[in-house]
């Protein structure tokens, strides 16, 4: 079987050297063409990667023949014009997350990838460590019972703080290239993570502020109440000025009718913890259900970057489902919609006050 052939349209977000990284160390598939608007990094990225074919403008990239799979880095803003093209030039697609600042631009994408036939896959990484598979795997056992309420966490030091790159931190503090701060960044993640886990969402209100970062125009704190389709309650609180040990956090925690179930993913020590309820105390209290660490990359989250054996593992199950043929390839455009549509709706919520917004409204 032939290798799967990968254009990477932009280095603008660091996620493209971890997914690169990746790629160079799983077989069946190979990076042939690296185009960006930043020419010198770009071409630096080329080198670094052993990519003999630059190529000047993206638009020439997704239509190349050689091209397979398109995946794109570049500034938010940016990914619909550009997942739009490759769609139409028959390509698959892989889309960092948020895919879009708009729902427009959003809806625009799933479109385009379903009338093209192709697959379009929005780049949810978080679902990828092995805490949330494993707590994906026991909220579908039915062992919580019914969920109830659901309380999220996640944030960063800040984009300069945990040792992004220079040009990187400054588009995502452009509220245009970038959609906003910390709530569409990091909140995209969490809001992913409790769509998969626990369901829709349909309605939030949330505020917003900037506390800690006066150079950002942008938030730096958001706090968000939701409501699931099947009316369990929820909240959500995400950050861009955190100050914790290794300088991130992703933490959930969800409230069934017959246990409790913890996740601590980005944390000195991952893990997840359960609580059973229930008539049989052999059963009955908290657990620890055992992890194995990878072999090759354990979790040390005291270096930058952490957690890339997450990307390791997201690109690993894509490029064996595209190899396949398995649709879908990973997370969906369609996913990444859902989740901007809550973002959305947040953004509205907050600027009138925190009123409630439905999701399907935007």
């Amino acid at each position: 079987m032939t290798d799967l052939r990968i254009g990477m349209v932009s280095w603008a977000h660091v996620h493209a050297e971890f997914r690169a990284k990746a790629i160079s160390e799983i077989p069946g598939a190979r990076i042939v063409a690296i185009s960006d608007d930043d020419q010198d990094r770009g071409r630096a990225a080329a080198a670094r990667h052993g990519v003999d074919t630059f190529v000047e403008d993206w638009r020439d990239l997704v239509t190349r023949d050689d091209v397979d799979i398109v995946m794109v880095h570049s500034e938010n803003s940016r990914h619909a014009e550009q997942v739009v093209a490759a769609a139409e030039a028959g390509k698959h697609v892989f889309c960092e997350k948020p895919i879009a600042t708009t729902v427009a631009d959003a809806t625009a994408m799933a479109e385009a990838v379903r009338k093209a036939g192709v697959d379009g896959t929005a780049a949810f990484v978080s679902r990828f460590s092995k805490e949330a598979d494993r707590a994906k795997k026991i909220v579908d056992s039915g062992v919580l019972g019914r969920v109830l309420l659901t309380r999220g966490f996640i944030g960063l030091a800040g984009i300069a703080e945990i040792g992004c790159p220079p040009d990187m931190t400054a588009w995502m503090n452009d509220p245009v290239l970038g959609g906003g701060g910390a709530w569409i960044d990091e909140g995209s993640h969490g809001i992913d993570l409790l769509r998969w886990l626990v369901g829709e969402i349909t309605e939030v209100s949330a505020f917003t502020a900037n506390r800690h970062k006066p150079d950002l125009d942008g938030e730096d704190i958001a706090v968000a109440l939701l409501r699931y389709a099947d009316g369990g309650l929820g909240e959500i609180g995400t950050v861009w000025s955190l100050s914790a040990d290794i300088g991130m956090r992703n933490n959930l925690e969800i409230y069934g009718t017959d246990g409790t179930l913890v996740m601590r993913a980005t944390d000195p020590f991952p893990r997840v913890e359960v609580y059973r309820s229930g008539d049989d105390p052999l059963y009955r209290g908290w657990t620890t259900p055992h992890i194995e660490a990878d072999a090759t990359e354990p979790h040390d989250y005291g270096s930058w970057p952490p957690h890339t054996h997450h990307y390791k593992r997201e690109v690993a199950s894509y490029l064996h489902r595209a190899a396949a043929g398995l649709r879908p390839f990973g997370p969906t455009l369609d996913d990444g919609l859902a989740c901007l549509r809550v973002i959305a709706a947040g953004y509205e919520s907050a600027g009138k006050g925190g009123g409630a917004v439905a999701t399907l409204d935007q």
